[in-house]
């Protein structure tokens, strides 16, 4: 009887290698007006929660564009993930996201916030589950581009982001975590997911060492600014 060796944790492509862009797909999850909205996502919190998502994303919106223009800059695939409902009762929705206060698809709520709009020639994909592989066909539009490697962005990292991790890797992608570019349901969370995804199920990484990645000819990244939103 032969041994199978069991399958690595570790990405296909070396750590410290330079990234492929011709092989390497950047998914960007849930990065919506209304997911970006500190008051809306601390609505059953108190204040100090509120002004945490306020932080928080002060530092991860620049960080996810950063990366972006660096995905464009190299010509690389980028895929935005948008979740929404659409029709009024929510039918179609995976049942236990029913209820939500969710909009309909393509609503400016539930639209990707400007400072990462979607450029001509990326791919939006809309679900109405967690996981950005869930019948939306982008495991199908992946291996039909080329692509072996996953980088994923966004929001949240303790669930639609998880979720879309778990199951990339289901499908045999190699995967890069952005640990600073992902928002997280609260510290805790953070503190937690982060580490158990480096250890065992991807690559981890910060938005400026992706970056360094992608384009080893830059000498230095230029340091990525903060950006201050409206409450």
């Amino acid at each position: 009887m032969t041994d199978h060796p069991a399958p690595a944790c570790s990405p296909a492509i070396p750590g410290g290698a330079e990234l492929n862009p011709d092989t390497t797909a950047l998914v960007i999850v849930d990065m919506m007006n209304r997911f970006c909205d500190p008051a809306w996502l601390g609505r059953h919190d108190d204040a100090a929660q509120v002004a945490w998502y306020r932080r928080e994303l002060e530092g991860i919106i620049p960080r996810i564009r950063s990366v972006l223009e660096s995905f464009r800059r190299r010509g690389a695939l980028v895929v935005h993930v948008v979740l929404a409902r659409w029709t009024p009762d929510a039918r179609e929705v995976v049942p236990y996201q029913r209820g939500r206060e969710y909009d309909a698809f393509d609503t400016q709520a539930m639209s990707v916030i400007p400072e990462l709009a979607p450029a001509t020639g990326e791919i939006v994909i809309r679900k109405v589950a967690s996981s950005a592989f869930q019948a939306t066909g982008l495991d199908f539009m992946l291996r039909n581009a080329g692509i072996r490697q996953v980088v994923i962005t966004g929001q949240f990292g303790d669930a639609c982001c998880f979720y879309t991790l778990i199951m990339s890797r289901e499908a045999g992608f190699a995967n890069i975590w952005v640990h600073d570019a992902l928002l997280f349901s609260n510290e805790q969370m953070k503190q937690t997911i982060n580490p158990l995804v480096a250890g065992r199920w991807a690559e981890s990484l910060s938005a400026e060492e992706l970056v360094r990645r992608l384009e080893p000819s830059r000498a230095a990244a230029a340091p990525i600014p903060s950006l201050a939103r409206k409450a």
